[in-house]
């Protein structure tokens, strides 16, 4: 439980942190990947310089070292290639034991890597391990752990054989990285931190190689206690050291992008698994190439369903801006045409103002008139009474009252108070009355009945009784005169008086 624990807590910490550390190392690595084309240089022209020395040897001996050498640096460069000259190395070993030995081993090496695991089994096992010195010992038990290892899954009693082939190595170089690697996955992984580490960074470390090697080794150990942070950290050393050395058939890039897979570093991943897929491809490494495969058609899958979810983002984002776009015009239409109305009602209040104004300057005026007039009524009585006594006053008393002429001086006041106003009112009603019941323009600037009645509607005065009182008639004229005008009208129903207040 602990250890998962500590697992999990190392990965979340890989996931969410990226030191500068690991920035600086990412950043050596991309840029040894682009020099790819310069590192390759440099090998062709150490090979082409090997390859002089084999053509140009006087003795098969010195041939087969030169053959030796241009296995040994193409192992890890071409398959292909590194086949080739293992050939020749058979070719050119003759009765020499050590080269017997190291070529049948070297094969065997080879016959790995290209996926012929039941052929460098039989030459593996034809080998007599008491020929095998301090080098050839090594090659065979590089192969032969490869081979059982691969074995071991399909046969269980294989893995006695693969561990007792690594206690020989073992005994014969516990300095050697790889043999120190192997040797310390058979511990248990609570001795790694004490044992299996120590054991891999006291292996000597003399070449680029060495160093790439030793590396992998180190982030496979730091991997199987779940510290993926320094796995990472050792990984993209190696890799980086593998570039410098031009390997193809590399394992440090391939795991670095399985690792950062799995932390979430997807765009890391899949550029460094297509460096690796390509590499592998060029290199003919087989062994490899079908896991490369698979790992990056896993990433492209991530990817592929990153880019749905970014697409679906975009269409939310667009639908959101249509929407909002949408939601703007609208309330832009709409402020338009609150706009349109607030014009139209302050153009109405300005009308209502208006006739405010003009009928309060008409009540004033004729409310001083009839002042004055009663006042000057009072007086004429008054000199009646002192010139001629009662009898007189009883007389004017008698007389038909001045009112009826005012009240017609009063609307023929109005009418043309109106008119000023509203100069085309009767245009306008009769562009809402039927063709022949259409009314008389007013003559001598007076209205009719029916346009008076029409006028107090316009004006706000809309209950018959207030309308019969204005016009001073009864109330059942003024419903006699409404009645025959809204039946005669292209609105004969209760929305007349409405179409004329918005006249």
């Amino acid at each position: 439980m602990g250890k998962t624990c500590f697992a999990a807590l190392a990965l979340l910490v890989a996931v969410c942190s990226c030191n500068p550390g690991n920035k600086a190392r990412f950043k050596r690595l991309d840029e040894a990947i682009e020099r790819q084309d310069y590192y390759d240089q440099l090998h062709s022209q150490k090979h082409d310089s090997l390859r002089n020395l084999l053509l140009n040897a006087r003795t098969d001996s010195a041939r087969w070292e030169a053959a030796y050498n241009l296995e040994r640096i193409n192992f890890y460069h071409n398959m292909d290639s590194c086949y080739r000259y293992v050939r020749e190395m058979i070719r050119l070993q003759g009765d020499d034991t050590r080269h017997r030995t190291i070529s049948s081993a070297c094969l065997a090496n080879i016959l790995v890597r290209i996926d012929s695991i039941s052929t460098a089994t039989s030459i593996l096992e034809s080998i007599d391990t008491t020929l095998l010195d301090h080098e050839s010992t090594a090659i065979y038990c590089f192969a032969g752990h490869h081979i059982y290892r691969g074995l071991a899954l399909s046969n269980p009693d294989i893995e006695k054989k693969r561990q007792q082939i690594i206690d020989m190595w073992w005994r014969s170089d516990s300095t050697n990285v790889e043999c120190a690697f192997y040797h310390n996955l058979m511990l248990p992984d609570d001795e790694i931190l004490d044992k299996s580490l120590p054991y891999l960074l006291a292996c000597p470390l003399v070449t680029p190689n060495d160093t790439a090697k030793a590396n992998y080794c180190i982030a496979k150990e730091y991997l199987r206690i779940g510290m993926t942070e320094k796995a990472i950290q050792h990984l993209t050393i190696s890799a980086t050291y593998d570039m410098r050395v031009s390997a193809k058939a590399y394992s440090s890039l391939y795991e670095l992008a399985r690792l950062l897979f799995r932390i979430g570093d997807i765009k890391r991943a899949d550029r460094y698994m297509r460096v690796t897929l390509q590499d592998a491809q060029s290199s003919h490494f087989v062994a490899k190439y079908n896991n490369i495969v698979t790992s990056e058609l896993e990433i492209m899958n991530v990817l592929l369903q990153q880019q749905k979810q970014k697409e679906w983002a975009y269409f939310i984002t667009i639908l959101s801006v249509v929407l909002l776009l949408i939601v703007a015009l609208t309330s832009l239409l709409l402020l338009a045409r609150y706009s349109s109305r607030l014009s139209q009602s302050r153009k109405q209040l300005n009308e209502v103002s208006n006739i405010k104004d003009g009928f309060m300057a008409l009540y004033m005026e004729k409310c001083v008139d009839y002042l004055n007039k009663v006042d000057e009524y009072r007086s004429s009585l008054r000199r009646a009474v002192k010139k001629d006594g009662p009898e007189a006053a009883l007389a004017m008393l008698r007389r038909p009252s001045f009112a009826a002429e005012e009240f017609d001086d009063l609307l023929a006041a109005f009418d043309s108070a109106f008119l000023g106003i509203f100069p085309d009112f009767v245009d306008k009603v009769n562009a809402r009355m039927q063709q022949e019941y259409r009314l008389q323009q007013p003559a001598d600037g007076k209205l009719s009945t029916e346009l008076r009645i029409l006028a107090l509607i316009k004006m706000g005065i809309t209950k018959r009784p207030k309308i019969a009182k204005v016009l001073n008639m009864s109330v059942t004229t003024v419903y006699s005169y409404h009645s025959n005008l809204r039946k005669h009208s292209l609105n004969p129903d209760s929305s007349f008086d409405r179409m004329i207040a918005n006249l």
